[in-house]
């Protein structure tokens, strides 16, 4: 493995720039750049031709004819003819730099897009912050846009600009041009010290920004588990110190980026002075004349302004090298180099798959050998079992074999082939895996099903009839029957979310369009009842007739005679024969296996519990409960919560299933068999910047600190005149006297005041940069936050929604809203500057010269008008464009989380079509907003020329007509033409002002949506605990169900259930059985208040579920669910998660070998404070470590629901045990289809069309004709 390294001085922001492709593109912009770059010199030319008149106005032997008047005119009407030239290279040249901009982001994304497809599982299963990179990539790329198109352009102008300006002044006079900047040098080595410290600060912010977005992320995938645990007080807490941190790196960049604009913005003032006392003595000597020093100072005047805006510029130039730094390093990261031409490609139809001595140990754990010198055949078609417990190397086998991992001892071969020789290619396409945990992507269910077929046609007759084949073998007609859309349901975001039952028949019938010479099914169907697993395994059995399979299962029934099996422990064979020879072989470990796991052999368990009493039970139970005064919750990991399907009766293969399934697109829910309808609504509208700006003054922390800076903000903006006005008596002065202007007194009086209005300027400019800064970053900060609150607050169901994607919810809480930290510290900037400048200078100008400021007030409505229309357009098409820039993101996060499964079934290149499809529709819009956003920049440059050319015009005429001195006109034009210059900056301010107002719009939808949105808080209700110094009486319900009837809040038209009464006493352990979709796992959500029932329907310890306070009730229930839910930390902390008490070791350590797993964390390099690998970790392992988390919460009720699918024989005997003898809860409840766990239970209620059925012992209830015996049985 290698990396590949780039050059330093390749490394920049325009690499990834296609010249063979944007030549043209590239040569345009840069063309029209230069260009436009040299329009600011050209207009200096002009403007200093325009003022030349006045000396020959001033000159006595030059008569005042016609001729002056018709020169004024050509000569300031030369300016509008420059605006109007000017007009289509800016349009050109912002439009064409935003299309180079995204045509950069569209390259980035694209090999990020690779890179993720390409890297390892290897880098897979180390990355812990995955989720909180790729929001955290996503901003680097739009960064990395935006200093490639906008700040690119505009330092290009810029320095095109500067250096005619430099080019004009120099001509006119090389002098006086050396002493005015004699200062840039210092300019520019203050720029880099400044520079170096805002880099480190935006990468710092940068990263803890990436960790904000991970955790958020986790919290909405695992909203379920947090709010059963009640941590969301602690996962609040996490995610405000990870704010604080953001807020506290952005402080000390604004910082640095004030002190940056205040130092430089005071040199370039401060250094006309010298200039013009070097120039007013070269007049003196005659060396130069007022042409030549006006020319000179406008050249320099707009030079230094220039540079100002360019170093302003720069920053954003430095935050996209930040960003690419990061985009770099994620590329480089785990960059394998492989000679693919050396690589074989060979027929694997017939050959046998051979392990010899393989070790191999998981890069993350590598002290931890998950097999073990272990050899193995495959023959060719035929089916071979490996069987053996949870974690015992099992699964490793097909991730070896696919060439996911490729550090391995000892050899694997195909045929006589090394697969190390073999491209991983021919293997992926020769080889399907189905795995336990399935996974289904954002499409339709047909095309969920299609990504199989490796057939290009998928319309073809022949890929039609496979799939009504697949549907069939998969038993799942039933299911598309039962849809409205029937094979075109969408599922995911916008649809449906099937149970994990139905999830694993849909990637079998996936398997089956594959139809690959080799087949793996790694615990495909554990999540199935027994109805469906036996009909399925039959199904498998002939389609696979003569093929090579491999099964791995710790299922032992699902194995026949004939059938050849390899026993794996602890990562090595300890015996191998088929199935028949082992079965009869009581020495052998399979024998002893299939005993503990012997579910068929009714008899064997009928006096199963006959030693073991309720009061035995009782007495277990409440020996722990009341070990000590306290109850605990746990939660524990990231889980994306799973749907509930809701189903409809149709026969099908013999089966009669109910599948009622429902509308509702969430990965947020219990791995269940009932499907949550989805709430669909439509995206907010976007607000106004009226109530941005409302709301950012209603909820600003400190109010009087924001007041302050507004302060600052028109200090600021007053200094801009002031400076004007000064400036203009020191220009006054220009002509040498020895009394009045141009005497040296009066040049010495007008220097100082000019030198301490540019102090004044800078300092002002400085704290209104950082206090707008500071109170900007605190607002969002506390944005931040309070959205945090809110969606912690929000019912389950909330997460469901479409709009609520837990990756672009991220994205807008730590990316977009930094679009709505520049609009208030930099618009709140412009718009107090603004209207300081239109008061303050309008009323002074019109003070001063009250005609030629009422022309320009006249252009003022043109100017609002535009402003208007523009801001319109442009925010739609900002809106929509940030919208397709969610959708390709979705599809991103979508790609990466299913990144197995993707690789495994070679779908690179379907998802690569659906990026381009998407990618397209965001290029269509990006080239419409380029084109908008260019045509209003171009427009307001157009309009503020020419007010500035009818100004000139009209001035002089004011002048040369006796109106006006020459010193009202300098006056009244420079503060006029500052006010201009202000309402232009204010219009180029738009497109951050519309991307803004969409992220104010988004994060207060969330803040302010209603109440109903969020969980019911009960302020009257019960807090006390259940049974609470209370002698417990057995012969009252715990549980009381009465005449419930429920249908989800979405489908409101869809019952789960009809009058269905159920109590549930101290000392029960209840087995809830059902056929798939019969709605079981909905009485989770009911009993733990996930969702709200009617009042007087559930009874809890005989207070009704409704008065119950949410955390306290939580707190006493422990929930198990089929999909083991482990966050990335270590193993002690994902057992303590959400305890508020600190468990005595002894009590870990004897609760793990309580559930048979305290000999795998011992095995562990650093046993509890070993980092948990949810990847790498087994689901029989992972489920273990659930239930002792469950059981060390001590719970009044325990709830397991499936929580041995995933078990093999010896542990999932264990947990029966367990539940047989009594757990340490008052009731337990366990949602099976596992025969083996019905009969640990001593009471089965039987669910049917929304009722219970039937309820009492196993042994009583399995019997022909009863309910039980048809679904365990598979007698219908």
């Amino acid at each position: 493995m290698s990396k590949k390294k780039v050059s330093v001085w390749k490394e920049n922001i325009y690499m990834y720039v296609q010249f063979k492709r944007d030549w043209l593109l590239i040569a345009t912009m840069v063309l029209t750049t230069i260009a436009n770059g040299l329009v600011p010199a050209v207009t200096s030319i002009l403007t200093g031709k325009v003022f030349d008149l006045l000396k020959d106005f001033a000159d006595p032997n030059i008569p005042k004819d016609h001729n002056l008047y018709h020169q004024l005119v050509l000569r300031s009407m030369s300016l509008m003819a420059l605006a109007a030239c000017a007009f289509p290279l800016i349009w050109t040249s912002i439009s064409t730099w935003m299309s180079f901009g995204e045509g950069q982001g569209f390259t980035v994304r694209y090999r990020m897009l690779n890179s993720y497809l390409d890297k390892s599982m290897e880098w897979y299963d180390k990355k812990e912050n995955l989720s909180g990179d790729f929001t955290q990539l996503n901003r680097c790329v739009e960064e990395l846009r935006a200093s490639s198109a906008e700040a690119s352009a505009i330092t290009l102008q810029n320095i095109s600009s500067m250096l005619s300006l430099i080019g004009v002044s120099f001509y006119y006079s090389w002098s006086l041009t050396l002493i005015i900047l004699c200062g840039t040098p210092l300019l520019i080595i203050l720029a880099f010290i400044f520079s170096r410290s805002i880099q480190k600060y935006a990468a710092l912010e940068n990263t803890e920004s990436g960790l904000a977005a991970d955790l958020l992320a986790w919290s909405m995938n695992s909203a379920q588990m947090i709010k059963l645990s009640c941590t969301q007080l602690k996962e609040i807490e996490s995610f405000e110190e990870l704010t604080l941190k953001c807020n506290d790196y952005f402080i000390k960049l604004s910082l640095y980026v004030a002190a940056n604009i205040s130092t430089l913005r005071f040199l370039s003032l401060a250094m006309f002075v010298q200039g013009f006392w070097f120039g007013n003595t070269e007049i003196r000597k005659g060396n130069l004349n007022i042409s030549d020093v006006i020319t000179c100072f406008s050249s320099c005047l707009m030079l230094g302004s220039t540079l100002n805006t360019t170093l302003g510029y720069l920053i954003f130039l430095q935050k996209g090298q930040v960003a690419l730094r990061k985009i770099q390093s994620f590329l480089n990261d785990n960059k394998v180099e492989i000679d693919e031409s050396a690589l074989k490609q060979i027929d694997i139809s017939k050959a046998d798959i051979s392990f010899r001595h393989v070790s191999f140990s998981y890069p993350s754990r590598p002290a931890d050998d998950v097999l073990n010198d272990i050899s193995i055949d495959f023959l060719s078609g035929k089916t071979t079992f490996i069987v053996g417990r949870s974690g015992s190397g099992k699964s490793t086998l097909s991730n070896l074999l696919l060439k996911l991992y490729d550090e391995y001892d000892g050899y694997i071969s195909i045929g006589s082939t090394h697969i190390r020789e073999i491209d991983q290619q021919v293997l992926i396409k020769n080889i399907t895996v189905v795995e336990q945990r399935c996974t289904l992507f954002n499409d339709t269910l047909v095309n969920n099903i299609l990504l199989g077929s490796q057939d290009e046609d998928k319309s073809s007759p022949v890929v039609q009839k496979k799939l009504k084949e697949a549907i069939k073998m998969a038993c799942l007609e039933s299911v598309i029957d039962s849809l409205s859309n029937g094979l075109d349901t969408i599922l995911g975001t916008g649809g449906i979310s099937l149970s994990g039952g139905q999830q694993q028949r849909v990637a079998l019938a996936r398997a089956y369009m594959r139809d690959t010479e080799v087949l793996i099914l790694d615990e495909a169907v554990s999540a199935l009842d027994i109805v469906h697993r036996e009909q399925l395994m039959s199904n498998i059995t002939k389609w696979r007739q003569g093929r090579t399979t491999i099964i791995l299962t710790h299922e032992l029934s699902q194995i026949s005679i004939q059938d050849y099996l390899y026993v794996v422990e602890e990562g090595r064979i300890i015996e191998s024969g088929f199935q028949g020879q082992l079965m009869y072989d009581p020495d052998s470990a399979f024998c002893r296996m299939n005993i503990l796991q012997n579910v068929h052999d009714k008899y064997e368990n009928n006096d199963r519990f006959s030693s073991v009493t309720l009061e035995d039970e009782m007495h277990s139970a409440l020996d722990w409960v009341y070990k000590d005064d306290l109850i605990t919750p746990i939660t524990g990991e990231n889980q994306i919560l799973k749907n509930i399907d809701k189903y409809i009766i149709k026969d099908n293969f013999s089966i009669k299933e109910v599948d009622k399934v429902s509308v509702r697109s969430t990965d947020n829910s219990f791995t269940s068999d009932d499907s949550l309808p989805k709430d669909i609504e439509g995206k907010p509208k976007v607000m106004t910047l009226r109530e941005v700006i409302k709301r950012m003054i209603r909820d600003a922390r400190s109010k009087s600190i924001l007041v302050f800076g507004l302060v600052c903000s028109i200090a600021a903006g007053v200094a801009n005149p002031i400076f004007s006005w000064a400036f203009s008596y020191l220009l006054n002065g220009i002509v040498p006297t020895v009394d009045g202007p141009g005497s040296p007194s009066y040049l010495v009086k007008w220097s100082i005041i000019v030198l301490c209005v540019s102090g004044a300027d800078a300092v002002s400019n400085f704290l209104k940069t950082f206090i707008l800064g500071y109170c900007s970053e605190y607002w969002i900060m506390d944005l931040r936050n309070r959205a945090m609150e809110e969606i912690a607050q929000k019912k389950l169901e909330w997460f469901s929604r479409e709009e609520n994607k837990s990756p672009e919810i991220a994205a807008l809480l730590m990316n977009d809203l930094r679009d709505l930290r520049s609009l208030v510290s930099q618009f709140l900037s412009v718009i107090s500057t603004f209207l300081t400048v239109s008061l303050v200078g309008l009323i002074w100008a019109i003070a001063t010269g009250w005609k030629l400021s009422l022309v320009c007030i006249s252009m003022f409505p043109l100017i609002v008008i535009f402003s208007i229309i523009y801001g319109t357009v442009l925010k739609n098409y900002e809106t929509t464009y940030k919208t397709k820039v969610a959708n390709l993101e979705n599809l991103e996060y979508e790609i990466i989380t299913g990144v197995k499964t993707i690789k495994c079934l070679q779908l690179q290149n379907h998802f690569k079509k659906c990026y381009h499809k998407l990618k397209d529709e965001m290029g269509q819009i990006a080239r419409k907003r380029a084109i908008v956003t260019g045509l209003g920049i171009a427009i307001t440059t157009a309009i503020a020329t020419t007010i500035q050319s009818i100004l000139y015009y009209y001035g002089l005429k004011l002048v040369m007509d006796g109106e006006y001195s020459t010193r009202t006109m300098f006056q009244t034009f420079t503060l006029l033409l500052f006010t201009v210059m202000t309402c232009n900056s204010l219009i180029s301010q738009i497109p951050d002002i519309s991307r803004g107002q969409r992220a104010a719009s988004w994060i207060y939808r969330i803040i302010e949506e209603s109440e109903d949105t969020k969980e019911q808080t009960i302020t009257d209700g019960r807090f006390d605990e259940i049974h609470c110094g209370e002698k417990v009486d057995k012969t009252q319900p715990l549980v009381s169900i009465h005449n419930l009837e429920f249908a989800y809040p979405t489908a409101l038209d869809v019952n789960i259930y009809d009058n269905l009464s159920l109590d549930l006493n101290v000392g029960q352990t209840v087995a809830i059985v059902g056929e798939s979709g019969s709605g079981k796992s909905t009485l989770v959500y009911l009993l733990t208040k996930l969702y709200q029932v009617a009042d007087n329907c559930i009874d809890i310890d005989g207070t009704d579920v409704n008065e119950w306070d949410n955390e306290t009730l939580r707190r006493q229930i422990s929930v198990v669910e089929q999909k083991p839910v482990l966050f990335p930390g270590t193993v002690r902390e994902n057992l303590i998660y959400g305890l508020y008490f600190s468990p005595l070791e002894i009590d870990i350590i004897d609760i793990l070998k309580y559930v048979g797993v305290y000999d795998f964390i011992e095995s562990l390099p650093e046993g509890l404070e070993t980092s948990v690998d949810t990847s790498l970790i087994s689901g029989g392992q992972a489920q273990r470590l659930c239930i002792a988390r469950a059981l060390l919460r001590k719970p009044k009720i325990l709830i397991l629901d499936e929580c041995t699918s995933a078990l093999d024989a010896n542990s999932s005997k264990i947990i029966n045990d367990i539940v047989a003898k009594g757990p340490p809860s008052l009731l337990t409840i366990s949602i099976t289809h596992n025969e083996q766990m019905m009969r640990s239970c001593n009471t089965v209620a039987v669910l049917k069309d929304g009722k219970i059925c039937e309820t009492g012992p196993f042994n009583k209830l399995f019997k022909p004709g009863n309910e039980l015996y048809k679904v365990v049985a598979n007698l219908e």
